[in-house]
């Protein structure tokens, strides 16, 4: 049971992110509010990560940003929050092995980052436009 809400709860991951990639590609006359949402959006994802990470540094004695979902599977699968496989474990990078496809942990940060700025540069562009 334990593993299949971990499973469940690795699918929803999976399904978040394509979904806000994917934002990107949505054009304005389909979503007219979708520039402001995608940035609000990535910055509660961004926002989530840092504190998130803040809120287990006791646990796991160092910072890193972290993804509650994350945690969650990690939790679901006997991990516990102190273990390098919850804090230094990727989704992006455990998503993509499953292709054949290598990612350090910090790419993981890095997307997040990525995503976050090019939301920003056009919700900002959007209101200079």
């Amino acid at each position: 049971m334990r593993r299949a809400i971990g499973e469940t709860v690795f699918f929803f991951h999976v399904t978040f992110v394509i979904f806000w990639c994917a934002l990107f590609l949505i054009p304005e006359s389909i979503f007219p509010d979708r520039v402001s949402f995608h940035f609000y959006l990535s910055l509660l994802v961004m926002l989530h990560q840092i504190f998130w990470g803040l809120i287990i540094l006791p646990w796991t004695g160092r910072y890193r940003m972290v993804c509650i979902l994350t945690t969650i599977t990690q939790l679901l699968r006997k991990e516990s929050v102190s273990d390098p496989k919850n804090y230094e474990h990727s989704f992006n990078r455990e998503f993509l092995n499953k292709f054949g496809i290598k990612i350090s942990n910090r790419a993981s940060s890095y997307l997040t980052f990525a995503i976050f700025t090019l939301s920003a540069i056009q919700y900002f562009l959007e209101f200079r436009g």
